[in-house]
């Protein structure tokens, strides 16, 4: 890629098939993009020749709709440096709270299997069990859990396959619209990826993908994703290529049409996460969206956490994506609750 010599980096970008300097054809905040403008280019003859007759025509009319030349991307921003250690934090020591651990079980269980917003279930603990336990004291407990067991749901041994799906809903925080970047494993069920942030970006794509790729031991040579139309998508598969070294493969599904073989195939894995992504909405759609960038975090870790490891499912024959074996026996929710908490709690680092 690079020519021996000094001087400026970005004058030694040259073209792996005819060696012409690259030129710079587009900049934004995230990356660069050089292109081999040698129109006697082997690469550009190759793709030349691919095109079909009619498709011929249409270059000639418009050869800008084409993408025949080589093209060389060079990003801004190393993934490690930007994707967080931690996406859930909290400041209140979960080993100090003042209610029980039966309490805490019946809160979770309210917030987060049922949907019910902090607000009522603090009357419901009250109006139903007598114990009286404030609306913030129940968001501070969430988080509380939600940053313990974070580490258990990043680094749990899933079992995965290579068939992933993901896609971008949308979140109400402080009254302004957050986007969650789920990424799913089609036949597992399982939830790998659960990003909140405020941009729809490349490197908010990247970072989703990154949690994904972490749950891997191996990464699968035949690795595929399918995902919208989303350019981001696209030059992410191309960042992890050419800066990690990472190759997967995504099946686009445009539209709600299968206009090509690709969406017909791979429709109803799309499907699959769309259901996800109304599952979520319906459970946190009491709360009327969060008041805070953490809150929004807090709940969706939870509902993962809930989804992967708790939730019962009909495709799986009502079990859930993972069974933990510490689980087994256990019939009450909130008792399943303290139990994720207690291994996760195990799993944690000492000082």
């Amino acid at each position: 890629m690079y020519a021996n010599g000094g001087g400026d980096k970005s004058s030694l970008l040259l073209c792996p098939d005819c060696q012409n300097k690259l030129e710079l054809a587009k900049q934004r905040a995230n990356f660069k993009a050089w292109r081999c403008n040698n129109r006697h280019c082997p690469n550009r003859k190759r793709e030349l020749a691919k095109l079909n007759s009619s498709q011929y025509q249409e270059y000639l009319k418009r050869p800008s709709q084409f993408k025949l030349r080589y093209i060389y991307r060079e990003y801004a921003f190393k993934i490690r440096q930007i994707a967080p250690q931690s996406s859930a934090q909290s400041r209140v020591d979960l080993s100090r709270i003042q209610a029980s651990p039966q309490v805490l079980g019946l809160i979770l269980s309210y917030c987060v299997n049922y949907g019910i917003s902090a607000a009522k279930t603090a009357a419901l603990m009250y109006d139903i069990h007598g114990i009286k336990i404030s609306k913030q004291t129940i968001l501070n407990y969430a988080q509380a859990v939600a940053a313990n067991i974070r580490p258990f749901l990043d680094n749990y041994p899933y079992q995965l396959s290579s068939q992933l799906v993901g896609d971008e809903t949308y979140l109400r925080v402080k009254g302004k619209w957050h986007y969650l970047f789920y990424f799913y494993d089609v036949n597992k069920k399982i939830i790998l990826a659960d990003y909140v942030t405020p941009k729809r970006t490349t490197e908010s794509a990247c970072i989703a993908i990154y949690q994904v790729l972490k749950k891997y031991q191996v990464i699968p040579e035949n690795l595929r994703f399918t995902v919208d139309d989303n350019p981001i998508y696209r030059v992410a598969r191309l960042y992890y290529a050419h800066q990690e070294g990472i190759n997967f493969d995504l099946n686009i599904v445009k539209g709600l049409t299968n206009e090509t073989d690709v969406a017909k195939e791979y429709r109803p894995a799309k499907q699959t996460i769309e259901r996800l992504n109304r599952s979520l909405k319906a459970n946190y759609r009491p709360m009327g969206g969060f008041k805070s960038a953490s809150g929004s975090i807090t709940y969706v870790t939870l509902y993962s956490l809930c989804h992967n490891f708790l939730r019962p499912h009909q495709s799986l024959g009502y079990h859930p994506p993972v069974e933990v074996p510490e689980l087994t026996g256990l019939t009450r929710m909130p008792d399943k609750w303290l139990r994720l908490i207690k291994l996760a709690q195990e799993q944690l680092p000492t000082a």
